[in-house]
């Protein structure tokens, strides 16, 4: 039994996969045996407070609290990791997104502004450091490995976990004609692309598009304006239990982020035996989607996109096969929080 502290960080308010993830990695540690606790620190993402959220936990020492001595520290997402702790592992989310993966696109900083090239070089190479000191590493997925190996030269191994209420998805549902497409609704997950390709989409297929966030009132707009609002269903926040209900119907799933660290939508539609339409450049669910087999993989284009739906919903047998097959890789990839557990309590000493 070790008694073990979760250091992450959280933008009040704001809840999400990470969220998610950390509650879930708490409550596997206590299930197996251990004291664990989530320690967090509010974050702000904009850029003068990013240098001082770094200083703030390179001054943090987790080896003891009040209530005791802290036997180990599992560190999660930036800038979690540089806290001050002997014994320390890191099962790596993400590092500070704006200045490495976004870096010169849309949704990040650029090489125009010469302060956002001063700060990531500061924090590519305090990463380099603080990280570098952490062996063995983990990451929750094989994109934010190669991230990081690309990026600061160092090495870690991808650990999957389970989604949220994983036992509780089910394959073989009757196939409905809409795709479903769960997330933010926000612009790097790109939701846009699906509304743009239901031009192109066949009648009577419709998108049925869930969730909350910051786009949403753009994208009702947008269908609006493509002429699509009457395929381009908004259900805004759906319960868990709705939620697998329209995963379960759907004739597919579409998931096409910017290069997405991990992202739930993908395991959640093959536990749902639910192709997956994703694009090269989505990250994380292209490991898991084999183009042709268990989904599309496919240029982030609204033609191609819409080509590959009608391809499924004109072959609604070879869709379902496809679904399966997503089921199937999904049962034969470990994914447990047992293995979680053991693998990243087994790193510290």
């Amino acid at each position: 039994m070790k008694r073990i502290v979760i250091a992450t960080v959280q933008v009040p308010f704001v809840q999400g996969g990470a969220e998610y993830l950390a509650d879930g990695l708490r409550d596997a540690l206590r299930e197996a045996g251990h004291v664990a606790e989530i320690v967090t620190v509010p974050f702000w993402f904009a850029a003068g407070r990013v240098s001082d959220a770094v200083r703030t936990w390179q001054g943090l020492d987790f080896t003891r609290f009040d209530g005791g001595a802290v036997d180990g520290v599992i560190a999660l997402k930036f800038p979690a990791y540089h806290v001050r702790h002997p014994n320390k592992t890191t099962w790596l989310l993400h590092q500070h997104r704006a200045v490495y993966d976004l870096w010169n696109t849309e949704w990040g900083d650029s090489d125009a502004d010469p302060a956002a090239v001063r700060l990531r070089e500061a924090l590519v190479a305090s990463d380099r450091q603080a990280l570098g000191e952490i062996a063995p590493r983990y990451a929750i997925s094989r994109t934010v490995c190669d991230r990081l190996e690309r990026c600061n030269g160092l090495a870690a191994t991808p650990l999957y976990h389970p989604p949220p209420g994983h036992a509780a998805y089910a394959p073989d549902g009757p196939i409905f004609p809409y795709v479903f497409a769960p997330s933010r609704l926000e612009h790097v997950k790109r939701q846009d692309l699906l509304i743009r390709a239901m031009v192109h989409v066949d009648r009577p297929l419709a998108a049925v598009i869930g969730g909350t966030g910051g786009m949403a009132a753009r994208y009702r707009e947008l269908a609006e304006a493509l002429g699509v609002e009457d395929r381009v269903r908004f259900v805004g926040h759906v319960s868990e239990a709705q939620k697998r209900r329209y995963y379960g119907n759907a004739l597919a799933v579409f998931f096409a982020p910017y290069q997405e660290d991990l992202g739930y939508v993908t395991l959640e539609a093959m536990l749902s035996g639910r192709p997956v339409v994703t694009c090269h450049d989505s990250g994380g669910p292209t490991e898991f989607v084999r183009d042709g087999e268990s989904g599309y993989v496919t240029d982030p284009e609204p033609e191609a996109i819409a080509e590959r739906i009608n391809a499924l919903w004109r072959d609604r047998g070879r869709a379902r096969d496809m679904g399966r097959a997503g089921w199937e890789r999904y049962c034969s990839l470990d994914i447990s929080w047992h293995n979680v557990v053991s693998t990243l309590t087994g790193a510290l000493s």
